[in-house]
């Protein structure tokens, strides 16, 4: 697996570009297969009013040279041949993202790793967010930690929130991948309709007919992790606690080193401004792995 790391020097401190770091390393197969890309864009208040600085160099060696000191006071070791800046004349947060994109595209990258801002309120949607912008646009899956989040030295419970649709089959074998790569237990948990526990209609056979196919979903995700040697456990709840809330609860609970959810691409998904992934990547003080 090659990961494209979006590092913003101004922004990142040297904990978090560490931190990050050390997690990425556990994703790939050898530390040469991770790259750092930078996309210099006109938002940036620290490149525009960098007026000791030449005009001329300001968007364009200037970045990469505050991008190294970054790296290096994180005592991160990246190939100067694997940092790529480049420059983008936007104030568009989307066409910033579709140039790291691209960028990742041209690398091969499989795995997209940045940092989510958390922004709340007016500033967020002035700014817009790179992070959730990157989420609709993605074909690849984003690793994605808010500034908030804690790392773990080492993941060794990975929490996967599934919504048991067709798709989730798909996403559950790249989880389970993940887990055999890192060595890590797979806690799997999904929030039923209410009908799942108790309903007005109990001769309604079509509740009957849910609670099966939850059950038989339940199952077969247990014997797979079973055959392919996996320790697992599978969480069904239900209950009128909002879906976001419960995913943080049972992870927390599981002491989970790692939030795995689902996210579709396109502007559909776009228009749903409160998805369960964006709620999640929000909020969350764990990483989060968004999957496509």
């Amino acid at each position: 697996m090659k990961a494209l790391w979006a590092v913003e020097p101004f922004h990142q401190d040297k904990k978090r570009v560490k931190g990050m770091h050390s997690l990425l390393k556990q994703f790939v197969s050898k530390p040469a297969h991770i790259e750092v890309g930078y996309i210099v864009t006109r938002l940036e208040n620290e490149l525009n009013l960098a007026f000791d600085i030449p005009y001329e160099e300001r968007f364009s060696t200037y970045p990469r040279k505050v991008l190294k000191s970054s790296l290096r006071k994180a005592k991160v070791i990246i190939e100067d041949k694997n940092i790529h800046v480049v420059d983008h004349e936007t104030f568009s947060t989307t066409k910033t993202v579709d140039r790291f994109l691209l960028l990742a595209k041209s690398r091969g990258s499989d795995l997209i790793a940045l940092y989510s801002h958390a922004r709340h309120g007016f500033n967020r949607f002035l700014l817009g967010s790179f992070a959730e912008t990157a989420i609709h646009r993605s074909k690849v899956s984003l690793l994605l930690v808010n500034p908030r989040a804690n790392f773990s030295p080492k993941v060794k419970r990975i929490f996967y929130a599934s919504d048991f649709s067709p798709s989730a089959k798909k996403h559950l074998k790249k989880v389970m991948q993940i887990c055999k790569q890192l060595k890590s237990d797979l806690i799997v948990f999904h929030q039923a309709e209410v009908i799942y526990k108790w309903s007005l209609d109990e001769s309604n056979p079509k509740i009957h007919a849910y609670r099966r196919k939850v059950k038989q979903k339940q199952s077969w995700i247990e014997e797979e992790c079973k055959r392919v040697g996996i320790n697992s456990k599978v969480i069904v709840v239900s209950e009128f606690t909002g879906t976001t809330n419960m995913i943080f609860k049972n992870a927390t609970k599981e002491k989970a080193d790692l939030i795995v959810v689902s996210a579709r691409t396109g502007p559909v998904a776009a228009l749903m401004g409160g998805s369960i992934t964006r709620q999640v990547v929000r909020s969350s003080k764990i990483p989060v792995l968004v999957l496509k």
